[in-house]
């Protein structure tokens, strides 16, 4: 078997915005979190990090080494700590399996492997880095007389970059696979990045300066759930979206309200009312490239108390339900500008 480096070509990554800058697997440069330490935790992970490449291997050996191990309480260690992978056409690919820590006794919970056998045709392999962990290395291993090329492209050469709360982060999915902008990427064939910060990303002028200044093809708008009152989204809400559009003239920019809405209506109904102000606010000043997705809409009517890990974080239900929601707008908005 020949182990391979995937920092190098013809591997890809992808969602780490300072990978080909300095190799970096953390999902924010260390200036940001410098200037803003609440998020050093959040933005040393490697969260919506992904490796693509393509192989006609028979056998697939992959290795995960972390640097952190990180409990979970509402949380499978399979999510929290492991690596999913996809294998075949992106819009039609099949989960093969997870490598992750067992935590079983005697065992290394910052390292973990695991060898699948597959067709040995050339197919696409994407491999999606763990929600909580940080990342030391990934060792990639095939068979001698396989090989290896670049990654079928994605649609869109610029990402969609997603700004949020630990919901857009991927709380609670069973596995990171789930997470709704993972489900969104694999259906749309669509690259992104994504800036879920669990209890941290609050609308700061900061990070909105960061982000305008980022390559994104399409901006979702997702901290809602994070502003610890209807005051402060109210006072942070409309300037972030301000400080992105300013930058960014033409760039569809959605808006969501969080998916919570059924379990406390009188207050998630002001949280909206001061998102669809923005909304309206802009379409009234000439914004025909701003978009608003309520929140009440993405867990439907049925059964919607088995959608949520906590009456809060989605769980594998909850996110298929809302990427099938947020589908209905986004893939037509790519379409328009890829």
């Amino acid at each position: 078997m020949q182990y391979l480096d995937f920092r190098k070509e013809p591997f890809r990554v992808f969602g780490l915005i300072d990978f080909y800058k300095n190799g970096s697997l953390m999902r924010l440069p260390e200036y940001m979190m410098e200037k803003m330490p609440q998020l050093r935790q959040f933005g040393s992970r490697s969260t919506g990090g992904r490796i693509g490449f393509r192989t006609n291997t028979k056998t697939l050996y992959v290795k995960l080494i972390s640097a952190t191990f990180i409990r979970d309480c509402a949380i499978p260690q399979i999510c929290s700590s492991g690596i999913d992978l996809y294998i075949g056409d992106r819009t039609r690919g099949v989960y093969l399996g997870s490598v992750y820590p067992t935590g079983l006794r005697g065992t290394n919970p910052n390292e973990s492997e695991k060898t699948f056998t597959v067709s040995g045709e050339m197919t696409d392999i994407t491999i999606h880095f763990p929600k909580n962990e940080v990342i030391r290395d990934v060792i990639i291993g095939i068979d001698d007389d396989a090989t290896v090329e670049a990654p079928t492209p994605y649609v869109n050469e610029k990402p969609v970059i997603f700004y949020g709360s630990s919901i857009t982060e991927g709380g609670c999915a069973g596995r990171v696979g789930n997470a709704y902008n993972a489900m969104l990427s694999r259906w749309l064939n669509m690259d992104y990045i994504n800036f879920g910060f669990s209890g941290s990303a609050k609308g700061e002028p900061e990070m909105a300066e960061f982000i305008a200044a980022l390559p994104m093809s399409v901006f979702v708008m997702d901290y809602d759930y994070n502003a610890p009152d209807v005051a402060h989204l109210a006072k942070t809400h409309e300037p972030f979206f301000r400080i992105i559009r300013e930058k960014n003239p033409t760039l569809p920019i959605i808006m969501l309200s969080n998916p919570n809405y059924a379990f406390d209506p009188a207050t998630n109904e002001a949280r909206l009312a001061v998102i669809r102000a923005t909304y309206e606010n802009a379409v009234k000043n000439g914004d025909r490239n701003v978009y608003l997705i309520s929140g009440k809409t993405f867990f439907g009517e049925d059964d919607i108390y088995a959608c949520t890990m906590d009456n809060v974080h989605p769980n594998d239900n909850g996110f298929y339900r809302m990427a099938t929601e947020l589908r209905k707008t986004l893939e037509p908005v790519l379409a328009s500008v890829i």
